[in-house]
């Protein structure tokens, strides 16, 4: 079926025309890659995305790359073709739910709505009560927590953002595999170890997400499964660990 789904995909970028055998190929040995940025951005899905949207537009993506590499560019294919592949799933997202100027100023009041309810319920609020509490709808929220994490992993690089968006630490520096030192990764070890100590300090229930996120590379969806919580949970908690992560590092500064 799956096969199918992506040579009618295929054939309708190239107007109906057939399959190349080698672009055939290239497409189905991408797959597992595609499926793996999908899962990766899959915490920055907005309400009216889901993972099979962000799989469609990465073969799109691939598509696109096989038909304009160029070797003699000096980049590996694999590396064009995640780029574009990267690219097109990205665009999927900003189309379907373009940040609004007041982003910054909606997430603030998020921010301050979920820490309040906190206190007062002593426990982590839900989104309904979020939401009834700015008289925003849920799906509302979901946008804003969307939005956010997008920032956040924008380059599948684990990005963490400053107030203004701009790039400033990869996460990935010190959740990384077990054959990679965060010197491979990111060469100033103050930065570095600064990153490890902010992370250190978050609650375990955000390390834990963050470690099967990461680390563990599960998607949005698996991350709930086993942290028994919905999918809508696990975005609240990423952007929650990030601006946490954020603030603390500023304060370093």
């Amino acid at each position: 079926m799956l096969e199918r789904n992506v040579k009618k995909v295929y054939q309708e970028q190239q107007q109906e025309q057939p399959l190349e055998g080698s672009s055939e190929e290239v497409i189905t040995n991408y797959l597992p890659l595609i499926r793996k940025l999908a899962g990766k951005l899959s915490i920055a899905l907005p309400p009216s995305l889901d993972e099979e949207d962000l799989v469609g537009s990465g073969i799109i993506g691939l598509i696109e790359a096989w038909e304009r590499y160029e070797s003699s560019r000096g980049v590996q294919f694999s590396t064009y073709a995640t780029w574009r592949i990267k690219g097109a799933m990205i665009d999927e997202i900003r189309k379907s739910s373009p940040a609004p100027r007041s982003f910054f100023s909606q997430f603030r009041k998020l921010h301050e709505a979920e820490e309040k309810l906190r206190q007062s319920l002593n426990r982590e609020p839900e989104r309904e009560e979020i939401a009834s509490t700015l008289g925003w709808s849920p799906s509302t929220v979901d946008q804003v927590w969307a939005n956010y994490n997008l920032m956040s992993v924008v380059s599948l690089e684990k990005v963490i953002h400053s107030p203004d968006g701009e790039d400033s630490l990869r996460l990935e520096g010190v959740i990384a595999s077990p054959e990679q030192t965060p010197e491979e990764i990111l060469t100033d070890k103050d930065q570095v170890r600064q990153l490890a100590e902010a992370i250190d300090k978050l609650p375990e229930r955000e390390k834990l997400m963050l470690s099967l996120f990461y680390y563990e590379e599960l998607t949005k969806k698996e991350v709930a499964q086993l942290m028994k919580v919905s999918a809508a949970r696990i975005s609240q908690l990423h952007a929650r660990a990030i601006e946490r992560l954020r603030v603390m590092l500023n304060e370093q500064e």
